[in-house]
């Protein structure tokens, strides 16, 4: 059992060091100024608006099969748990303060469920990768609205009246929902092969590129002024110990190991990774704290360096 525990942890923090390593340099050519944030704005547009909808149209379609269509929606709804969950512990642990502290709760409950999950699944399920993407992408439906509402409204300090439509309908839900039913239809087997073959070239650009984005991202933060301690504690506790634990509990009591294991190791990821980096977007673009949120977000990204290998090793025992 310890030597399975190895190999896996060993195995895993190989697979997510390979993506720090990206993180790490181009957030380092981002403070030397080679790349700018006009550059990195740029980048992040085109990945959200072009390259992962050419991923997910491309790896739905030519992989989105009949087993899968009758359960499909078990997916959006365990990552809308898996939010509520999270949102929820962050509640419990900030409700004599909540108002003051209502920013932190996404930090500990809403993960980075593309731009880090899915480079993990290229390296450690490459002969399964286009079943992992499609998993993956199931995922972001019920994930994505959450993020971009109730996730925009506490990091900025809002009030759940004031959420628009347009903020829900992001380009990647819309590209989901949308393929979702082209391929529900059968629609998709009337796309020409060539189009087809020219959609997956763009889209198969979309894990380097958004590895750039997101590194770019972490380097533009400052630590100039450190987080208070117990905020780093209790939402680290939320993140990398309780979510991971509820999660990893109802996926064993319902035997999910046995009867979908890549499936239950994409939860299993999903559940410890770090902070989603759209939070430093929605801050940028809405108003909010910062120094705080980017300064606790740097240090939950080293956390996650070991978490995900650490629990995904725990499930491989289990």
């Amino acid at each position: 059992m310890m030597e399975l525990f190895t190999e896996t942890f060993t195995t895993m923090l190989g697979a997510v060091g390979r993506i720090f390593i990206i993180i790490v340099a181009a957030g380092f050519l981002l403070r030397k100024n080679i790349i700018t944030n006009d550059h990195v704005k740029a980048l992040s547009k085109v990945t959200v608006n072009i390259l992962l909808p050419c991923m997910l149209f491309s790896k739905i379609s030519n992989n989105f099969d009949a087993e899968i269509i009758s359960w499909w929606w078990a997916i959006p709804l365990a990552s809308s748990v898996m939010v509520a969950v999270g949102v929820g512990f962050g509640y419990l642990f900030y409700l004599r303060k909540y108002k003051e502290k209502q920013f932190l709760i996404p930090i500990g409950s809403m993960q980075n469920a593309v731009y880090l999950v899915l480079p993990i699944g290229m390296f450690m399920y490459a002969e399964q990768f286009d079943l992992f993407a499609i998993y993956n992408f199931l995922f972001l439906i019920g994930y994505i609205p959450l993020l971009w509402s109730v996730g925009k409204i506490l990091i900025t300090g809002g009030s759940f009246k004031t959420v628009k439509r347009n903020e829900i309908l992001t380009t990647p839900f819309v590209s989901v929902v949308v393929t979702m039913v082209i391929v529900l239809l059968g629609l998709h087997q009337f796309v020409p092969p060539m189009l087809m073959d020219s959609i997956d070239l763009v889209g198969n650009a979309t894990i380097p590129v958004s590895n750039i984005v997101l590194g770019a991202t972490l380097g533009g933060i400052s630590f100039k002024v450190l987080p208070q301690l117990s905020d780093v504690l209790k939402l680290s506790l939320i993140k990398y110990i309780l979510i991971p634990l509820s999660v990893i509990g109802l996926l064993y009591a319902i035997g999910l190991k046995e009867t979908n294991p890549l499936l239950a190791n994409l939860l299993v990821i999903e559940s410890t990774a770090a902070p989603a980096t759209a939070l430093i977007l929605q801050v940028r673009a809405y108003g909010g704290d910062r120094q705080t949120i980017g300064s606790i977000m740097i240090i939950s990204y080293a956390i996650c360096l070991l978490a995900i290998p650490f629990w995904v090793a725990v499930w491989q025992v289990l």
